[in-house]
C-alpha cells in the first residue's frame, strides 16, 4: 500500500493543483518548486522510492502533499496524483521542469478566468547547460494544463501522452517550460539505454518481433531530420549527441527485443525493469 499524507477531496476553492512525479530528484526539485510560488494552490508529489533528499525537500514546502507509490508506468503515476488533487485545473510537471517568467505570467492571466479546458505549452530543452532551439527536440509542444474532468494520461510504458476528450476546448499558453533534460553526455547515454529497454519491453508485451532493417532505416531518417533538416549542426557537439543518440534508440531497442525473445524461448526470466522516473 502506498504511504501518503491525508488526502483531501476535490474542492472548488482550489483553482490549480500541480502534480509532480519524482524519483531521486534532489538536484532539480528545489528550482521546480520555487518556480511555482504564487502559481500553485497545492502541489501533489508522487514518489517512487527516492533514496536521496527528495522527500525532505518536497515536504518542507508548505503546499506539498506527499505520496509514495511503487512505479509501474509514468501514466499511472501521474493519474494517481491527478486523482488526489483538489484543484479545478491540474498542471502536470516533471521534477526537472521549471516555469519561465513569461509562462508564469500566462498562467496567472488564465487562472480563475479559464478560457479553455486544456492548454498546450512549449517546452525548451536545456541540454548540459545550453538551450537547444534546433534538432528534433525543438519545438516541443506539450499538453500539460487541463481541467481535471477532461483528460487522463495513457498507460504506455514509455512515451505516455495526455488523452483529452474530443469536445474539450483547447488553448495555448505563452512562455516556455524549461526542461533541464540531462546533466552530461554520460547521463544521456545511460538513460538512452533505459528508454530503449522500456521500448523493447513494450514491444515484447505486444508480441512484436525485432525488425533490424526497419530500425536502421528509421535511425537514418531520424538522424537526417534532427541534424540536417532541423539544423542540429548549429548546436555543435551537442547537436551531434542529440541526433546520434536519438537515432540509436531504434537499434538498441531491437537488440534488447531480440534478447527478450531469446530468453523467452529458453524459458528464462525477461529483462528486469528498474524503478525509474522522467
Amino acid at each position: 500500500m502506498p504511504a501518503e499524507t491525508p488526502a483531501a477531496g476535490h474542492s472548488t476553492s482550489v483553482e490549480l493543483s500541480v502534480v509532480i512525479i519524482t524519483h531521486n530528484e534532489q538536484e532539480w526539485l528545489p528550482r521546480t518548486l520555487a518556480s511555482l510560488d504564487g502559481i500553485a494552490d497545492e502541489i501533489i508529489v508522487v514518489d517512487s522510492g527516492s533514496t536521496d533528499k527528495t522527500r525532505q525537500i518536497a515536504t518542507a514546502h508548505p503546499l506539498v502533499r506527499w505520496y509514495e507509490r511503487s512505479f509501474d508506468t509514468y501514466g499511472k503515476q501521474k493519474n494517481f496524483g491527478n486523482d488526489r488533487a483538489s484543484g479545478r485545473y491540474i498542471l502536470s510537471l516533471d521534477a526537472d521542469e521549471v516555469l519561465s517568467p513569461q509562462l508564469r505570467r500566462s498562467l496567472l492571466g488564465e487562472k480563475g478566468r479559464w478560457s479553455a479546458d486544456a492548454y498546450s505549452l512549449q517546452r525548451l530543452p536545456i541540454y548540459i547547460g545550453v538551450e537547444i532551439r534546433c534538432t528534433d527536440w525543438h519545438p516541443d509542444i506539450q499538453w500539460r494544463l487541463f481541467r481535471r474532468e477532461v483528460a487522463r494520461w495513457s498507460d504506455d510504458l514509455v512515451h505516455e501522452h495526455l488523452i483529452i476528450e474530443p469536445n474539450a476546448r483547447r488553448g495555448r499558453l505563452d512562455g516556455e517550460l524549461l526542461h533541464y533534460s540531462y546533466t552530461s553526455a554520460t547521463d544521456h547515454m545511460v538513460r538512452n539505454i533505459h528508454y530503449s529497454m522500456l521500448g523493447a519491453q513494450m514491444r515484447f508485451a505486444r508480441r512484436r518481433q525485432p525488425l533490424f532493417v526497419h530500425a536502421v532505416l528509421r535511425a537514418c531518417l531520424r538522424f537526417l531530420k534532427s541534424f540536417v533538416l532541423k539544423r542540429g549542426w548549429r548546436a555543435g557537439w551537442r547537436g551531434w549527441a542529440i541526433s546520434l543518440l536519438g537515432a540509436s534508440v531504434y537499434l538498441q531497442r531491437e537488440i534488447l527485443l531480440a534478447e527478450l525473445w531469446d530468453r523467452h524461448a529458453a524459458g528464462t526470466d525477461s529483462l528486469n525493469r528498474d524503478d525509474h522516473n522522467e
